[in-house]
């Protein structure tokens, strides 16, 4: 065996550390919720109130109470995704986006919907007049942990698995604001839900450079 692959085995020996939970995402999954759910509602609560009667709604309006239901869904979903791409051996990163995929899709579709069958009374009540950087930063805020986490673990697709993080971290405030900001299905679509396809764009960007472990060069003799 040669002096460089010597040199190279030793390394690997030497970065090598124990995993407490070998394979396993749940626990990171719940950290990560909690932070991005309580930091979200944080920041919004921080710059300004929620929408009078939002709350009340979710028993007052069934089809809000779905359409909310359905959110959360997406976002767990999205961030699971995320996880479960970081982890080898997990399979092709194809089987774990089939739902993700359809319940953002259904998420969306209660919008596209929503321009002739609202799941919610359509009104400027709670209008916020910087909604779009609002979700924007705090997505971004969100997007830092998860980078993070999934670095700890062994993404194989880091591009792939910094598009899902991506998402993830904006679908949060995304759902968030559905009780800070006002209920237009347009507006929503421009300013609540675009911040996912942005961060997702992000993500994927970054997720090359942060996400990808440090290369090895063995040179053969």
């Amino acid at each position: 065996m040669n002096q460089p692959r010597d040199e190279l085995i030793r390394d690997l020996v030497d970065d090598l550390q124990p995993v407490r939970w070998p394979g396993r995402v749940v626990h990171w999954l719940l950290a990560w919720l909690l932070f991005a759910v309580v930091s979200s509602a944080g920041a919004l609560a921080a710059t300004g109130p929620f929408r009078d009667g939002a709350f009340r709604a979710l028993s007052a309006v069934p089809a809000f109470a779905v359409e909310t239901a359905v959110a959360a869904l997406a976002v767990t979903l999205l961030a699971r995704a995320t996880l479960v791409s970081s982890v080898p051996g997990a399979g092709k990163p194809r089987g774990s986006l089939s739902w993700p995929v359809v319940i953002l899709a259904v998420w969306v579709g209660f919008y596209v919907v929503g321009f002739w069958f609202p799941a919610h009374p359509v009104s400027n009540l709670g209008h916020r007049d910087h909604c779009l950087a609002q979700t924007q930063l705090i997505a971004l805020v969100n997007l830092g942990p998860l980078l993070w986490i999934t670095r700890r673990l062994a993404p194989l697709w880091p591009r792939l698995t910094g598009a899902l993080a991506g998402a993830a971290a904006a679908a949060v405030p995304a759902a968030a604001m559905q009780f800070a900001c006002m209920y237009d299905p347009g507006h929503i679509l421009l300013f609540h839900l675009a911040p996912v396809a942005v961060t997702a764009v992000i993500g994927a960007a970054l997720g090359p450079t942060l996400l990808t472990r440090r290369a090895w060069t063995v040179t053969s003799s």
